[in-house]
Protein backbone atom coordinates (compact mmCIF):
# COMPACT_ATOMS: atom_id res chain seq x y z
CA UNK A 1 0.00 0.00 0.00
CA UNK A 2 1.19 3.63 -0.83
CA UNK A 3 1.55 5.93 1.56
CA UNK A 4 -1.21 8.52 0.31
CA UNK A 5 -3.03 5.74 0.48
CA UNK A 6 -2.85 5.68 4.28
CA UNK A 7 -4.67 9.12 4.03
CA UNK A 8 -8.19 7.43 3.85
CA UNK A 9 -7.58 6.02 7.73
CA UNK A 10 -7.19 9.43 8.91
CA UNK A 11 -9.88 11.06 10.44
CA UNK A 12 -7.85 14.57 10.96
CA UNK A 13 -4.97 14.54 8.27
CA UNK A 14 -5.96 14.94 4.47
CA UNK A 15 -2.99 15.44 3.03
CA UNK A 16 -2.28 19.33 3.98
CA UNK A 17 1.49 20.89 4.43
CA UNK A 18 0.04 23.12 7.65
CA UNK A 19 -1.89 21.67 10.58
CA UNK A 20 -5.56 23.08 10.24
CA UNK A 21 -6.29 22.47 13.96
CA UNK A 22 -3.13 24.92 15.03
CA UNK A 23 -4.56 27.29 17.26
CA UNK A 24 -7.97 26.31 17.14
CA UNK A 25 -7.96 22.55 19.12
CA UNK A 26 -4.54 20.82 20.90
CA UNK A 27 -6.06 17.84 20.79
CA UNK A 28 -7.00 17.57 17.17
CA UNK A 29 -3.85 19.15 15.95
CA UNK A 30 -1.98 16.65 17.94
CA UNK A 31 -4.10 13.38 16.27
CA UNK A 32 -3.86 15.51 12.49
CA UNK A 33 0.28 15.50 13.19
CA UNK A 34 0.56 11.80 14.27
CA UNK A 35 -1.84 10.81 11.50
CA UNK A 36 0.56 13.10 9.02
CA UNK A 37 3.46 10.84 10.48
CA UNK A 38 1.62 7.57 9.77
CA UNK A 39 0.97 8.60 6.39
CA UNK A 40 4.39 10.16 5.32
CA UNK A 41 6.41 7.37 7.36
CA UNK A 42 3.85 4.57 6.04
CA UNK A 43 5.04 0.93 5.41
CA UNK A 44 8.60 2.10 6.05
CA UNK A 45 7.99 1.65 9.85
CA UNK A 46 8.75 -0.99 12.06
CA UNK A 47 5.61 -1.19 13.98
CA UNK A 48 6.34 -3.70 16.24
CA UNK A 49 7.42 -2.61 19.48
CA UNK A 50 4.13 -0.08 19.56
CA UNK A 51 2.13 -2.74 18.91
CA UNK A 52 4.03 -4.55 21.44
CA UNK A 53 2.77 -2.46 24.47
CA UNK A 54 -0.89 -1.82 22.90
CA UNK A 55 -1.34 -6.05 23.45
CA UNK A 56 0.53 -5.92 26.72
CA UNK A 57 -2.07 -3.27 27.98
CA UNK A 58 -4.82 -5.50 26.55
CA UNK A 59 -5.72 -3.19 23.63
CA UNK A 60 -5.72 -5.13 20.63
CA UNK A 61 -9.49 -5.58 20.78
CA UNK A 62 -9.97 -2.34 21.39
CA UNK A 63 -12.68 -0.36 18.79
CA UNK A 64 -10.97 -3.49 16.10
CA UNK A 65 -13.93 -2.82 13.89
CA UNK A 66 -13.77 0.36 13.53
CA UNK A 67 -11.49 1.37 10.15
CA UNK A 68 -8.27 2.36 11.80
CA UNK A 69 -5.51 0.33 11.14
CA UNK A 70 -4.11 -1.00 14.64
CA UNK A 71 -0.73 0.52 14.29
CA UNK A 72 -2.41 3.98 13.86
CA UNK A 73 -3.95 2.95 17.16
CA UNK A 74 -0.98 1.68 18.76
CA UNK A 75 1.02 4.99 17.88
CA UNK A 76 -1.39 6.54 19.60
CA UNK A 77 -1.49 4.52 22.87
CA UNK A 78 2.59 5.59 22.70
CA UNK A 79 2.13 8.78 22.34
CA UNK A 80 -1.04 9.08 24.69
CA UNK A 81 0.54 6.86 27.66
CA UNK A 82 3.72 9.48 27.42
CA UNK A 83 1.93 11.37 29.62
CA UNK A 84 1.08 8.78 32.26
CA UNK A 85 2.70 7.23 35.32
CA UNK A 86 2.65 3.88 33.32
CA UNK A 87 1.55 2.43 30.24
CA UNK A 88 -1.02 0.30 32.05
CA UNK A 89 -2.40 3.28 33.74
CA UNK A 90 -2.93 4.92 30.02
CA UNK A 91 -5.14 1.98 28.97
CA UNK A 92 -8.47 3.49 30.22
CA UNK A 93 -7.98 7.00 29.63
CA UNK A 94 -6.80 6.39 26.43
CA UNK A 95 -9.92 4.55 25.46
CA UNK A 96 -12.12 7.13 26.35
CA UNK A 97 -9.97 9.98 24.74
CA UNK A 98 -9.69 7.67 21.48
CA UNK A 99 -13.48 6.92 21.42
CA UNK A 100 -13.74 10.71 21.97
CA UNK A 101 -12.09 11.63 18.91
CA UNK A 102 -12.57 8.08 16.51
CA UNK A 103 -15.94 6.69 17.79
Amino acid sequence: MENEDLIKYCRYYKGEEQNPFDKVDQDKAMLWFYEMCFVKHGQRYDYNDLLSEYAVVGLTSFAKDDGVPIELKALLFNRYSKTAYSMMDAAEPFKEFYLKYYG
